[in-house]
């Protein structure tokens, strides 16, 4: 694990993806950005984050596109990743779960935009605690 710890936040949403950056770096993580699916995959496998912050849908590729390419590379498939989106249901026609359908897609779980920010990083926070 990097140290302060190394978090990839992937998101086609400027102002969502610096409001969340400068709280991480507030809370002492190194924060990299990626405004895509296909910037995501190619940071990660240089920078090999300890986890990455993953919007579901964003041009190029998209996020669950990424994360399922991710799960198939040796270097970057054991890197946490977390589904993060403002949709109700991300994956149309899938009725399941968001949290147990991130697992079975490589991601370990979802969380909202819509949440409170204190809870995403108390969330990110014990997700990077768990070995």
């Amino acid at each position: 694990m990097h140290n302060p710890p190394l978090v990839l936040v992937a998101d086609d949403d400027e102002d969502f993806k610096e409001i969340l950056s400068t709280k991480l770096l507030g809370e002492n993580f190194e924060v990299a950005e990626a405004k895509d699916g296909r910037e995501a995959i190619i940071k990660a496998k240089s920078l090999l984050p300890d986890l990455i912050v993953m919007d579901i849908q964003m041009p190029e590729v998209n996020g669950t596109e990424a994360v399922l390419e991710l799960a198939r590379n040796q270097a970057t498939k054991g890197i946490k990743i977390v589904f993060f989106s403002n949709l109700m249901y991300p994956w149309p026609g899938v009725k399941k779960d968001k949290g147990e359908f991130s697992k079975e897609l490589g991601a370990i779980t979802f969380l909202s935009k819509e949440d409170d920010l204190t809870k995403i990083i108390t969330t990110i926070k014990e997700l990077l605690a768990q070995s």
